[in-house]
């Protein structure tokens, strides 16, 4: 059930010294009409409210923000990270080496039609739900209560039990691995479940194309309000997590497989297994990324160890240890 972020244009891994760190925000400021920030705590940009510092943080105003941060990462030899809401990464304490680029809340554009929108990719999936409620138009309903954009969303084929996102797609506008714009149909995402092409292709969204149906705006509100009910009974949507940490296996839900295990309320220092859902890991208040990340492994060798099942991690784990 989550989202996550995009990927970005690859360069090889160069090491720099905080002065080349700094000069290079500088210079990036002056091509640029977004923010720039130099040694960026990620733990303000995920939801499980953990991460070290980022070397550049970027959030471009515009499209022509972006591709000029993708070039200038490409071309520095600066590894580059496309996120959304931070909604499905555990950062590492030591933090992200190069340029971090954050879309959300830029970028999140969005034109009704009459059977669907187009979307810009920084656009938070909760506002979308609301706002199609307003406008009639039914199918975002299955990504009630994930807390991603619409580009994580796209990136990962987030969804609920309800569909995925990748089931909404007509096509979208990309940034391909050179920094050129890109059409691509739904067929190019390839999606399944949890998965789609962007990560292999090194694309970037910048907007999408989604089919909606049209519908009463009581009916959709309504399901909207029992589909939210339904996981703020069931999942910890208040707590600072990152939502489902393993993908769930064929034959039984992620989740069901580690309540059955025993794993609510194991904590490692301030990283808990949730009480209300045992595929919800939660920051505390004070967790680091190294205590979830001894909490991840806990949980999976409890869950090998139990029932044989090898359980496949859904979040992104990223940065420097």
């Amino acid at each position: 059930m989550n989202t996550g972020q995009q990927t970005c244009i690859a360069a090889p891994l160069v090491v720099q010294s905080r002065r080349q760190i700094e000069l290079a925000g500088a210079e990036l400021t002056t091509l640029l009409r977004g923010r720039v920030r130099v040694g960026e705590p990620m733990a303000r940009h995920t939801t499980f409210r953990i991460g070290g510092a980022a070397d550049l943080f970027v959030q471009p105003h515009d499209e022509e923000d972006l591709a000029t941060t993708l070039r200038f990462a490409r071309d520095k030899g600066f590894p580059c990270k496309v996120i959304g809401n931070g909604s499905n990464l555990l950062v590492s304490d030591g933090g992200i080496r190069g340029v971090v680029v954050r879309l959300a809340p830029r970028l999140a554009d969005v034109e009704w039609l009459e059977d669907g929108a187009h979307v810009g990719a920084g656009a938070r999936l909760a506002t979308l739900v609301k706002q199609a409620c307003e406008v009639g138009l039914s199918g975002l309903e299955s990504t009630v209560g994930i807390p991603g954009t619409l580009g994580g969303a796209l990136a990962t084929n987030a969804g609920t039990d309800t569909g995925s996102i990748g089931d909404l797609v007509v096509g979208a506008t990309v940034l391909d691995h050179d920094g050129e714009l890109r059409q691509w149909t739904a067929e190019q995402f390839a999606y399944r479940y949890r998965h789609s092409n962007l990560g292999s292709s090194r694309a970037t969204v910048i907007r999408a194309h989604l089919k909606l149906e049209p519908a009463a705006k009581d009916d959709v509100l309504a399901k909207v309000d029992r589909l939210r009910q339904k996981r703020s009974g069931r999942q910890p949507l208040r707590a600072w997590s990152a939502g489902s940490v393993f993908k769930n296996p064929r034959a039984v839900a992620a989740g069901k497989v580690l309540d059955r295990a025993g794993a609510k309320g194991h904590r490692v220092d301030d990283a808990e297994v949730s009480r209300k859902h045992a595929n919800f890991l939660i920051n505390r208040g004070h967790a680091t990324a190294a205590a979830m990340r001894e909490l991840i492994a806990w949980a999976h060798d409890l869950g090998l160890a139990r029932y044989g099942i090898d359980l496949e991690l859904e979040i992104e784990l990223i940065g420097e240890r």
